[in-house]
């Protein structure tokens, strides 16, 4: 008799179709030790069936007795101590708290060789693309300390690049597996899966999806919804955008109120569960309700919970919001609240602390902020290398580019989420001061990745940032720089001596520079973002400063806060620029940020809603009305107006006319609703 999971493997099995060159290759890479590759390099694009791929090699390693241990990117921080957590984590090892990166790492490296000692191992790691900056990192530090009987499975986007195989040594370990849409065959087999199609659907199917997975499992949802069967020829079969019109199509024939509901209401967050659902759309949600929608083929299960697929999740956020407007503001508010409470009244670890404030900033980020460096990104073919002295003749070069430019940088933006406009300007003698300010010869000697350079996919340095260390080696430079002093000298003794610390602890960093002249898309944004973001995470105080007020705002908007008497003319006596801080090195400091940050919702979302009542009342008008929400009488509104009472009273006759509303009770009942 089977057990109950042979059962179900059994079943998994059954729905996974096609791939049989893949599975012929990873055998072979497992079980042939005079296989000189030990690196497998998943690649394609977004639904094209990585992660099912993956799930079918964990499957094959354990019916062998293969250990396989798979991380999702989506599971941790992008730094390395998040990643050596989560690896820990996955390992069932428990560590003190207080244990520093560096022994994080030592006993992530040793827990994995241990139990390599006896025979070969597979280490995954999904959505590979979003490790972004620890790419080079894993590289370096990680993957070089590891036994030779670990063998590595790398799953993303994008084809491994950059240093992987720019170095001919690394390029010999690494055997490259780039995933194709399924062929007619493999199509034929999925849809029968579903029942007895004929062939004519059969080849329809494959002709309008291409053999694309995602798009074929949506094609045939599509199908089980309007019950066609292959039967008659729906109009959407002639459509061109196959993807976005079947996705669309599909959504549209959801019958089920509650499914389309809870769809929705993941769209606005990363990761959900049944209690982040219910808390959402206040409301208690079945057991049942939550299954039909994890059983969804394009809603995967990662360690923290659920996510739908990026390319769909995207889709359907951008129609509901549009759509719904009313209700998306108001599962938004619900969402931002939810993941204020987990953040400030639950106790948990570092690495979780900073999952959750991730998962926050994403929801609540300022709309500047969002339009220079969030955005879904998915189709992005960069990559991050760091500058040292192999390389620094290639950066100093992309300085002398920018500097040959002779006019302003400008460039429009667009918030993801409002589609508002923004316009990012450098003048050109502010770009020539912060170009001119450094010599990248002598900062990059400060720590291991204070300058960085953006590549696209043809190896060509298309962006470049410069972070400075805040440790006890830096401080002179950062004392004397036109641009970095102003901070450092208005500092006490006591502030400057707590930065006194060893170079590979730094206290924090300067935010020197972030260049995308070169390449202003928002893929190449969100590199940046996903990179600056794992400087927040690693703690300590953040400094930048910037003449134009446009980069002011974006960075306030998540946090940063204006230190007094610090404005300097270091960009030019017409450029003053204040520093801001954001100052991460307590515990409590982050709970502040979160709670401003927190705070700024309440009020953007107060303030929309009463700009939507009275936006067709006078200033003076809106004043009063505003008022009677907190004053008892005329006569007290009057008082503070410096107005007579008989003007208060007729300008509330006019807004009760154009609200159509009967007197002050229901104007009131109105406002604070």
């Amino acid at each position: 008799m089977s057990s109950f999971g042979e059962e179900i493997r059994r079943l998994e099995e059954s729905f996974f179709v096609g791939r049989k060159m893949e599975l012929i290759i990873f055998r072979n890479f497992v079980y042939n030790k005079e296989n000189k590759e030990r690196i497998l390099n998943i690649s394609g694009t977004g639904g094209i069936g990585k992660s099912s791929l993956l799930d079918q090699f964990r499957r094959i390693c354990d019916q062998e007795g293969i250990p396989f241990f798979l991380l999702d990117c989506l599971d941790f921080t992008k730094t390395p101590q998040g990643f050596a957590l989560r690896l820990l984590a996955m390992l069932n090892t428990q560590v003190p708290e207080e244990w520093s990166e560096s022994k994080l790492l030592e006993e992530a490296v040793s827990q994995l060789n241990k139990r390599a000692q006896t025979g070969r191992l597979v280490f995954a790691i999904d959505t590979y693309e979003e490790m972004n900056e620890l790419d080079d990192w894993l590289r370096h530090s990680f993957l070089v300390e590891l036994s030779i009987n670990i063998l590595i499975v790398l799953s993303g986007r994008f084809p491994l690049k950059g240093g992987w195989v720019l170095s001919p040594a690394w390029r010999r370990f690494i055997k490259f597996m780039p995933l194709s849409p399924f062929d007619y065959e493999t199509c034929k087999q999925y849809t029968s899966i579903f029942g007895d199609y004929n062939d004519s659907f059969v080849r329809k199917s494959y002709f309008i999806t291409k053999g694309h997975p995602l798009t074929l499992s949506l094609f045939m949802g599509l199908n089980e919804l309007e019950g066609l069967k292959g039967e008659q020829e729906p109009e959407f079969l002639m459509w061109n955008e196959t993807f976005k019109e079947i996705a669309g199509q599909w959504l549209r024939e959801i019958t089920d109120s509650t499914l389309m509901e809870l769809l929705e209401a993941v769209t606005m967050v990363r990761v959900f569960n049944h209690e982040i659902l219910e808390n959402i759309l206040g409301k208690e949600i079945s057991n049942e309700e939550f299954e039909n929608l994890i059983h969804l083929s394009f809603v995967r299960k990662s360690e923290r919970g659920w996510y739908l697929h990026q390319v769909l999740r995207k889709a359907l956020y951008q129609d509901f919001r549009l759509k719904k407007p009313n209700i998306y503001n108001q599962l938004w508010q619900r969402s931002v609240k939810y993941h204020y409470g987990l953040f400030s009244s639950r106790h948990h670890s570092i690495e979780e602390r900073n999952l959750f404030l991730l998962d926050f900033i994403y929801i609540v980020g300022d709309p500047g902020f969002r339009a220079m460096f969030y955005d879904d990104a998915i189709d992005q073919t960069y990559y991050i290398e760091t500058v040292n002295k192999d390389n620094l003749q290639e950066a100093e070069q992309y300085f002398k580019d920018v500097l040959s430019n002779h006019q302003d940088y400008i460039q429009e933006m667009y918030d993801p989420v409002t589609n508002e406009r923004h316009i990012y300007n450098i003048p050109k003698a502010v770009n020539e001061k912060w170009f001119t300010s450094i010599k990248l010869s002598e900062v990059i000697l400060l720590g291991s990745e204070v300058v960085r350079l953006l590549k696209n996919e043809k190896h060509e340095a298309v962006g470049i940032f410069v972070y400075i260390p805040i440790h006890r080696g830096s401080l002179q430079f950062l004392q004397q720089n036109p641009i970095t002093q102003s901070y450092f000298r208005t500092l006490s003794k006591q502030e400057r001596d707590k930065l006194i610390v060893p170079p590979e602890s730094p206290a924090g960093w300067f935010q020197y520079l972030i260049d995308f002249s070169k390449d202003g898309s928002s893929a190449a944004r969100f590199m940046f973002f996903q990179t600056y973001l794992s400087y927040y995470l690693k703690g300590g105080i953040m400094v930048y400063t910037a003449p134009m007020k446009y980069n002011q705002e974006a960075v306030k908007g998540v946090g940063y806060v204006e230190i007094p008497g610090t404005t300097h003319f270091g960009f030019g006596l017409q450029f003053p620029a204040p520093v801001f801080v954001l100052d991460f090195r307590e515990d409590k400091e982050m709970k502040k940020f979160v709670e401003n940050l927190y705070q700024s919702t309440e009020d953007n979302y107060e303030a929309s809603s009463l700009d939507a009542i009275l936006s067709g009342l006078t200033p003076r008008e809106r004043e009063i009305a505003l008022l009677t929400r907190t004053c008892s009488s005329n006569l007290e509104i009057a008082k503070k107006l410096y107005l007579s009472e008989i003007t208060v009273k007729k300008n509330l006759s006019r807004i009760y006319e154009k609200l159509d509303l009967k007197g002050k009770t229901e104007l009131v009942k109105k406002l604070m609703s």
